[in-house]
């Protein structure tokens, strides 16, 4: 094989080292009911990633939602004001999505009225690896003497 038509092959590898295609999940009940932030970045050059977010309630719904360009050290904070419903923050965007048909799913331009409730955790690179790192559950007050 001639040194022309073995460069392209021997560059294949270098060119699939700047992908990227990966995601991580918050478990809510089951595997089954979840939600999961994905980053996807298919050309090497590129600097940003693409961010989606997959609602899954399964069998009965599953949808994902391509929410917007970040940098690939992105942090996604996961709130939930309410049963069934998430926030997603992105730095100063917020996404809400529900899971009792999966479809429900906006952009919000402004903070919600009642608060965005419980931090559940954050969606961000360690070691090298996008994962959900859940938030600390606060610790129960210790019973007051004489009780």
């Amino acid at each position: 094989m001639s040194a022309k038509r073995l460069l392209p092959l021997l560059l294949f590898p270098f060119l699939l080292t700047g992908c990227i295609n990966d995601g991580a999940a918050y478990i809510i009940e089951s595997p089954q009911h979840a939600l999961s932030v994905v980053r996807e970045r298919n050309l090497f050059w590129e600097k940003d990633v693409e961010l989606a977010v997959v609602v899954s309630r399964l069998p009965d719904c599953q949808r994902k939602h391509v929410i917007q360009k970040a940098l690939p050290n992105v942090s996604v904070e996961l709130w939930q004001p309410g049963p069934g419903t998430y926030i997603f923050k992105v730095g100063r965007n917020m996404y809400v999505a529900e899971t009792r048909t999966c479809q429900g799913f906006a952009k919000m331009t402004e903070d919600p009225p009642g608060g965005f409730g419980e931090q559940l955790g954050v969606f961000s690179v360690k070691n090298n690896v996008f994962t959900f790192t859940p938030s600390p559950k606060p610790e129960a007050a210790a019973p007051s003497e004489g009780q």
